[in-house]
């Protein structure tokens, strides 16, 4: 595996390879990024350049014995570190140590959502990083980089992954999914350049309909016919969805285009243009936007606190359809 076999974050494929092939590199990198970014492709490309016999222009050639092994799992000097039951003790660490020091040449070391390692074993893993054997390389892989110790990130050279651009994750999902045209592009703009999210949704057999129950209750709310006791049966129901996120996500996209299409009409949208239409209504450019504020605030407050969903959704739906009501007033 090469960076070449990988799509976008040019500028830390131009610095990776040009730090290979100056020999430069940090006994320890650390790459950092939400879920799903493409950490652990990264890190195996980098793993694969740094113990290929022949590289080219710093990066993996594909064809040396090396590479063969990496390609087939099987490389005697790479060893993986993941957490065991959530967490990395400070026995996988000394196995760890325990194994390179054996070995001869270049050795390296990936470790999965590394800020998932105990404080023993951080500690453990330190000590490496203060006087590491010649020829031993550390990958760490982080969500959450805040939560390793700071002496860690100190000894490391650290690059954050950026999303991709929807043109960039159009192109991954023809390559891995065979998913192109609407279908492509509606994914492209879900996945918010995350394409472990992505891929996510492409293999979801349940998107389209969350999709059309998305957009009808956006539509629901436009009409303003629900009553209260509606609202609060329709806010116990969604609290009890295990696709919640998700479908908020269509939910507030659906918003979305109905602002889109009052203001320019000119991108690819979710909506379906054959219904009835969110920009065509009687909302206000100001109302969706508060609207779709509303929702993305529901949807953070979700993810980053203990809130109580049945609440906090009774409180989204009602303040959305009195939103949209003032609004024809």
């Amino acid at each position: 595996m090469s960076f070449s076999n990988l799509v976008g974050q040019d500028k830390l494929r131009l610095i990776l390879a040009r730090l290979l092939n100056d020999n430069r590199l940090s006994h320890a990198v650390l790459l950092t990024g939400p879920a799903g970014c493409g950490k652990k492709s990264w890190g195996e490309a980098l793993a694969c350049s740094l113990l290929c016999s022949e590289p080219v222009q710093g990066e993996a050639c594909g064809y040396c014995l090396s590479c063969r092994q990496f390609a087939g799992g099987n490389h005697p000097e790479y060893y993986v570190m993941e957490p065991d039951k959530q967490r990395i003790k400070i026995e996988q660490v000394r196995v760890m140590r325990s194994g390179f020091h054996l070995l001869g040449g270049r050795k390296v070391c990936l470790i999965k959502q590394a800020e998932s390692m105990t404080a023993e074993a951080s500690s453990s893993l330190l000590k490496v990083l203060e006087d590491p054997p010649v020829g031993l390389y550390f990958i760490l892989l982080a969500e959450q980089p805040q939560q390793l110790f700071e002496t860690i990130l100190s000894r490391c050279q650290r690059y954050n992954l950026q999303p991709l651009s929807r043109v960039e994750m159009k192109a991954l999902l023809a390559d891995k999914k065979g998913l192109r045209g609407d279908k492509a592009s509606m994914l492209a703009r879900l996945s918010r350049g995350i394409p472990g999210y992505a891929f996510e949704l492409a293999e979801d057999q349940e998107f389209d309909r969350r999709r059309e129950e998305a957009e009808n209750l956006a539509l629901s709310l436009l009409a303003g016919e629900d009553s209260a006791y509606h609202l609060l049966d329709q806010a116990a129901s969604m609290a009890e969805r295990e696709d919640l996120l998700s479908f908020l996500d269509l939910l507030c996209y659906s918003f979305r285009d109905g602002l889109i299409m009052k203001l320019c009409r000119n991108e690819q949208l979710l909506i379906d243009p054959a219904r009835p239409s969110l920009g065509e209504g009687t909302a206000t450019v100001k109302e969706l936007e508060e609207i779709i504020y509303l929702i993305s605030q529901t949807i953070y407050e979700l993810t980053a606190t203990n809130v109580n969903r049945r609440l906090l959704l009774e409180k989204t739906l009602i303040l959305a359809q009195r939103g949209l009501i003032q609004c024809r007033k």
